[in-house]
């Protein structure tokens, strides 16, 4: 990942969470006219941290052919996996796996 997928990936969780202790906080936030516009935000900004994570899910080589997938289905299937892969994985250079 370069400096700016990086920064888009924490500022993205960043966003997530604020967003989520937002609708915690603030009973006004979850009515329908705000809910919606807000929501949309996010949800744009996670389309993006979802394609740059999975860019470099496929784009990063991994000892274990299976450990590509089983990141994939992770990431797909359960969001919170992304903060557990970026610091394990993503954040790292990618090297070139020696068979």
């Amino acid at each position: 990942m370069n400096l700016f997928e990086k920064t888009y990936s924490i500022l993205a969780i960043a966003f997530a969470f604020s967003l989520l202790t937002a609708f915690v906080l603030n009973p006004h936030l979850r009515e329908i006219k705000t809910l919606i516009p807000i929501s949309l935000v996010g949800l744009v900004i996670n389309i993006g941290l979802l394609f740059i994570v999975l860019r470099d899910i496929l784009s990063r080589p991994f000892p274990d052919p299976n450990r590509k997938y089983f990141w994939i289905i992770l990431v797909l299937l359960v969001w919170p996996a992304i903060i557990f892969y970026l610091p394990r994985h993503g954040f790292h250079p990618r090297t070139s796996v020696s068979q």
